[in-house]
């Protein structure tokens, strides 16, 4: 056997292939096997379909000024994944009940399109331009169109099936013509006195619960060179690479950079400080020229502001407990000496904006009996409101012509999204999170 095999080893090598393989795809899915070869990357899966970091990295983009802001990373990413993966559980059931959209109609749309259109008619040189431009092949802007067109199909036979009770309407005009007069107290700091000198445990004791906040951050700061000549760039980027720091250029914080330089810095580094890009004609050699570490501020560097804040606590604290009092006062119809300002004819909608209610709280406000309201959390401090009146005029109601169209678009978004909510339930869907860090 061992010479059979010694004198036919070409044949005896694709035996063995052939079997570990048939092993592999025998311990593994296709799926498996694909992601351990790198032939997908994806942000998410949806069932079995691979949402991937190059479809997910496109949908961020029409985000790029949010992602700039740190503190809102993470959310923009997550909320662009879930709703790539809400418009892949719609595409999912389109497919399933047979809704879908033609090569015809896409060709159609795509056509129909100005940008693609030179003197009126359709210019594929042009549409492939645009779509390179875009950083998007034909083939993926293709398949995104009938994505999309057949999830409207879909969302259109949803809407042929919905409709507005009579009591629907009716509800929603009490809400929009109800009208309200009264008055608002407002409490803040200057309402309350305060004879209040906080003790060292106590500065301390914050301090440990509230270190996060006297951070100082991380400051970096890049020296760039901006010119139009390629051979002047490569030759400032040599010298760096030697080195040497050459005179001119302009200093910036990052936050003050010019947002298209913004992704290229991220990955300079103290040990690889310097880079050299080429952005809409012009080269623009950068250097990290400074970098300090964030850092929290000692307890005694922080002594002055903890004790700010520790006063400004409890001030926050006993404004709310008079407020509360005043509450009651007003709730079992006692006199109230507090100064208070007059509303008159307010709205549903003024009362959203000034104090944020929302959901049962605007519900109670018309049409509840009840007289008094909050206390509100306002810019300053917190508001109790007294409903002196309240009165319902479908004239006050502008547009009521769009009122129904409105109503409708409103009820059919929250159909969809439940829909949706269903779909994600049922379905196998694994996030990864590595992405959305």
């Amino acid at each position: 056997m061992y010479g059979l095999i010694q004198k036919h080893k070409r044949l005896a090598a694709i035996i063995i292939a052939v079997a570990s393989l048939s092993f592999l795809f025998w311990m593994f899915s296709v799926s498996d096997i694909k992601q351990m070869f790198g032939l997908q990357r994806c942000a998410a899966a949806v069932n079995d379909y691979c949402i991937s970091l190059r479809e997910f990295n496109h949908e961020l983009r029409k985000y790029q000024s949010l992602l700039e802001k740190e503190e809102l990373r993470t959310l923009v990413k997550r909320q662009v994944l879930f709703s790539l993966i809400n418009r892949e559980l719609l595409y999912q059931k389109a497919l399933d009940v047979g809704v879908v959209a033609s090569d015809r109609e896409v060709a159609e749309l795509i056509k129909r399109d100005p940008q693609f259109q030179e003197g009126g008619k359709f210019s594929f040189k042009l549409y492939a331009e645009t779509l390179e431009r875009a950083g998007l092949t034909p083939v993926e802007y293709e398949g995104y169109l009938k994505k999309s067109l057949t999830i409207r199909k879909l969302i259109g036979f949803i809407k042929s099936g919905t409709y507005l009770s009579p009591k629907e309407l009716e509800f929603q005009k009490k809400i929009l013509s109800a009208r309200f007069s009264g008055r608002a107290y407002l409490l803040n700091a200057s309402s309350v006195k305060l004879d209040y000198k906080p003790t060292l445990e106590e500065l301390k004791e914050f301090y440990s619960r509230n270190a996060e906040k006297f951070s100082l951050p991380s400051v970096k700061r890049f020296r760039v060179w901006e010119t139009a000549d390629k051979g002047k760039a490569q030759s400032i980027y040599r010298e760096l690479k030697r080195g040497k720091v050459p005179e001119g250029g302009n200093l910036f914080k990052e936050e003050e950079l010019p947002s298209a330089l913004k992704d290229t810095v991220r990955n300079l580094k103290v040990t690889e400080p310097f880079t050299l890009t080429k952005v809409k004609g012009k080269y623009y050699v950068i250097y990290l020229e400074e970098s300090s570490p964030g850092r929290v501020k000692s307890f005694e560097e922080a002594r002055k502001d903890i004790e700010k804040l520790l006063v400004e606590e409890k001030k926050a604290e006993l404004v709310e407990k008079k407020a509360r009092e005043l509450r009651e006062l007003l709730s079992k119809g006692a006199r109230v000496d507090h100064k208070h300002v007059r509303f008159d004819n307010s709205t549903v909608e003024e009362f959203i904006t000034l104090f944020k209610i929302q959901g049962d709280e605007v519900l109670r406000l018309v049409f509840s009996e009840d007289r008094v309201f909050g206390p509100y959390r306002t810019a300053g401090g917190y508001a109790v409101v007294y409903i002196e009146k309240r009165s319902f005029d479908s004239k006050n109601i502008k547009n009521r012509g769009q009122l129904e169209d409105s109503l409708l678009n409103a009820k059919l978004d929250s159909l969809v999204n439940l829909f949706a909510e269903r779909l994600a339930e049922e379905a196998d869907i694994q996030i990864n999170e590595e992405y959305l860090k």
